[in-house]
């Protein structure tokens, strides 16, 4: 088992062979979005590789200032699932960035993906309207400190500027989805639980527009 960085070439030719439309969807929207706005050069995709083969694929990138490590994309195709690739893949890229000294974490999640980040401890401060729930946490020194840090974590960790951003994008909370995305939507809710902290993000906007 060792993890590999892919040209754009060679994820090509990694992704061919998959057919099913998740996994298609997936490698479309990660190829537009380093096509169009990241490098292949400076963020090269991670491939954990089992047996001669790619059995899980990461896109990740850091801010400029290093303030953030940012989680784009990571898929386990179907077949390969169910095998602990996606943690073990994740596992290492915390543990290779950590020189860094990066400040922050943050993710989107497919609604997919959040039993997955559920059992890696994650809360999520809302859905936008593409049906993503955002995560941003203090970055840990280990996967295994994900869950402490964030059930230690608060809206404190931000400043105006930065809360407002975050609640600028998440403020929608559904209310533009229509009937078959509420109902995802509200399995969703039932699976984050009290890991869902809207309500959380709006009351401290609203205290701080009051002060």
């Amino acid at each position: 088992m060792e993890v590999v960085k892919l040209t754009r070439e060679e994820y090509l030719e990694s992704v061919q062979k998959l057919s099913h439309f998740e996994n298609l969807k997936f490698l479309k929207r990660a190829l537009d979005l380093w096509d169009n706005y990241y490098s292949w050069e400076k963020f090269p995709p991670l491939a954990l590789v089992v047996n001669k083969r790619h059995v899980t694929y990461l896109f990740y990138n850091i801010s400029k200032d290093n303030k953030y490590l940012t989680i784009n994309n990571i898929l386990t195709p179907f077949k390969y699932r169910r095998n602990g690739y996606a943690y073990k893949l994740l596992k290492y890229l915390f543990s290779s960035v950590k020189p860094k000294n990066i400040e922050r974490c943050k993710l989107h999640s497919v609604n997919n993906s959040i039993k997955f980040y559920n059992k890696l401890g994650l809360r999520y401060w809302g859905v936008n309207k593409d049906m993503l729930y955002y995560s941003d946490f203090k970055m840990p020194d280990d996967i295994k400190e994900i869950e402490e840090i964030n059930y230690e974590g608060s809206t404190d960790e931000f400043n105006d500027n930065e809360l407002e951003d975050m609640y600028d994008k998440l403020k929608d909370n559904a209310d533009s989805f229509d009937e078959q995305q509420i109902l995802i939507h509200k399995d969703c809710l039932k699976q984050m639980n009290t890991r869902f902290k809207f309500d959380d993000l709006e009351d401290e906007i609203k205290k701080r527009d009051l002060n």
